[in-house]
C-alpha cells in the first residue's frame, strides 16, 4: 500500500473511481492523507436505501457536493428511494450534477410513480458533456426543442419513462447528433402514441415493452424509424398497431419478436408487405414464432420479397410452421446458417419438401436443431434431420440438441449429399 500512497492525488482519484463510493469511503481509514481523498473523486454513486433514513442520504449527498464544489462530476449513478420526494431539494441536486459537466448519468427511481413523479432539471436537456444516459421510471417534461441540445450524448437507455408529450421523444432523439445506441421500454401509461426513431448517426437500437398482451384497450405506440446507419436492432415482446420502417442500414441484424394489434385487415397487408420489403436487405435475422405466425394469418406467403443479404437465420416455430418454413427458406437464396427451435416435433408426415430451396442447393453450410425433449422418440427425431442430410449439397455440419441423443448414431449414419460434409453433434443450441 505504501508505494500506492506514493502515488499523486490525481492518480489516486482515478483508482478511486473504479470503485463504488462506499468502497472508496472506506479507504479514508488508511491514514490521514485517504481521509477525504474519497471526496476529490470524479464519480459519485448513491442508493438511497444504503442509509439508514432520508436525513442521512441526503446529508452524505450535500457533504460530497460541499466539499467536491469546484471539481467536476464525470460519473453520476443514483438508485432513488427515498421516505419522502421533495421535488424542488431533489431537482436542485441534480442540476448542481449536470452543471458540474456529468458524462455519464443513470438515475433508477425506485419511488411508486403513481404517487410521486421525479422529475429531471431543464438543465439536462443541454447538457453538453453528457455521453451515457441511463433513466428509470423518471418524467421527461417538455422543455422545447431550442433548449434541448445534446451534442455528445451517444448512448441512452430510456425505460418506463413518462413523456409530457406524445411526439417528445421522437423530437428529443433527433436532437441528439451523435447517438448511437438507444434503448426504450415502454410501460402503462407512458404517453407515448408514437415514437419517431430519426438519426442519422444510430447503430444500435432496442425496443421492449412492459405493457400486457392481454391488455386489448392499450397497445404500444407506433414505431416509424429512419436509421440508415442502423446496424443492429432487437424489438422484444412489442404490441403495436403500426410499425413503420423507413430506412435501416443495408446489412443489419435484427432481432424480431413483434405482434401487430389490427384493426383494418386490408391496411395491414400493406403495411406488412412495405415491413418485410424494408427488411429484405438484412445480414442476420432472429425471429420469433409469434411474429411469423401473426404475419402468416395476414400475408400471402407466396408474395414475400427476397432476402439476398441474409446469410444467418435464427427462426422459432409452432407445430403448425413446417410450411411456413419451407416457403421462409425459398425466400433466403444465400443463407449460409440455419438454427431452429419447434416448440413441439412436427407431425412426420408434414416433413417433407414440395419443393428444395435454392439456399440448400449451393449455400447452406451449418444447420441447428433444437426441439423438445421427450422420454420417448418419435418418426420426426429422424426425419427432421434426413431431410437437411439428403438435400442440402454444400453443408458441413449439422447440431441437434439434447432431444435427438437417443437417435445421434442413426443420424450420423444417414448418407450425405454433401462431399464436403464433417460432423453431426450434439450441442445446447
Amino acid at each position: 500500500m505504501d508505494w500506492i500512497s506514493n502515488l499523486p492525488n490525481i492518480l489516486l482519484c482515478q483508482i478511486l473511481s473504479n470503485l463504488s463510493t462506499k468502497d472508496s469511503v472506506r479507504t479514508s481509514a488508511l491514514s490521514k492523507r485517504w481521509t477525504h481523498l474519497w471526496m476529490d473523486v470524479p464519480a459519485l454513486e448513491l442508493d438511497s436505501s444504503n442509509f439508514p433514513d432520508d436525513n442521512d442520504f441526503w446529508g452524505f449527498f450535500d457533504n460530497f457536493l460541499e466539499f467536491s464544489q469546484g471539481l467536476g462530476i464525470k460519473r453520476f449513478d443514483l438508485v432513488y428511494n427515498v421516505d419522502e420526494h421533495i421535488h424542488e431539494d431533489f431537482v436542485e441536486r441534480i442540476d448542481d450534477v449536470v452543471k458540474r459537466g456529468v458524462c455519464h448519468l443513470s438515475i433508477l427511481n425506485e419511488l411508486d410513480v403513481e404517487e410521486e413523479l421525479v422529475r429531471m432539471p431543464l438543465s439536462l436537456y443541454s447538457c453538453r458533456t453528457l455521453v451515457s444516459l441511463n433513466l428509470y421510471c423518471v418524467v421527461f417534461d417538455a422543455p422545447g426543442p431550442a433548449l434541448v441540445s445534446l451534442p455528445r450524448l451517444k448512448t441512452m437507455h430510456l425505460e418506463a419513462v413518462k413523456y409530457d408529450g406524445k411526439w417528445l421523444l421522437g423530437a428529443f432523439i433527433s436532437r441528439c447528433k451523435v447517438l448511437e445506441e438507444l434503448t426504450i421500454v415502454t410501460d402503462h401509461g407512458d404517453g407515448l402514441e408514437v415514437v419517431l426513431v430519426g438519426s442519422k448517426s444510430l447503430k444500435i437500437f432496442k425496443l421492449k415493452s412492459m405493457r400486457s398482451e392481454e391488455t386489448e384497450d392499450e397497445c404500444d405506440p407506433t414505431i416509424l424509424i429512419d436509421a440508415p446507419k442502423l446496424e443492429f436492432m432487437s424489438i422484444f415482446d412489442y404490441h403495436s398497431k403500426r410499425f413503420i420502417i423507413d430506412n435501416i442500414g443495408p446489412f443489419a441484424k435484427v432481432d424480431i419478436d413483434l405482434t401487430f394489434k389490427v384493426e383494418d385487415v386490408d391496411s395491414f397487408g400493406a403495411m406488412i408487405i412495405d415491413f418485410l420489403t424494408k427488411l429484405s436487405t438484412v445480414r442476420e435475422m432472429t425471429i420469433s414464432a409469434r411474429t411469423l405466425e401473426v404475419i402468416h394469418d395476414y400475408y400471402e406467403w407466396e408474395l414475400l420479397p427476397q432476402f439476398a443479404n441474409m446469410s444467418h437465420l435464427h427462426a422459432s416455430f409452432l407445430e403448425t410452421s413446417w410450411k411456413l418454413l419451407l416457403t421462409f427458406l425459398g425466400c433466403c437464396p444465400n443463407l449460409q446458417s440455419l438454427d431452429l427451435e419447434f416448440d413441439s416435433f412436427p407431425e412426420p408426415e408434414e416433413i417433407k419438401l414440395s419443393f428444395v430451396p435454392q439456399c440448400f442447393q449451393s449455400s447452406l453450410q451449418f444447420v441447428g436443431l433444437k426441439t423438445p425433449i421427450r422420454v420417448e422418440g418419435t418418426l420426426s427425431e429422424m426425419k427432421l434431420p434426413i431431410l437437411f442430410l439428403r438435400n442440402c449439397k454444400v453443408m458441413k455440419k449439422l447440431m441437434l440438441n439434447e432431444s435427438f441423443k437417443n437417435v445421434i448414431k442413426k443420424i450420423r449414419g444417414i448418407p450425405k449429399m454433401s462431399p464436403q460434409f464433417q460432423t453431426v453433434a450434439l450441442s445446447n443450441i
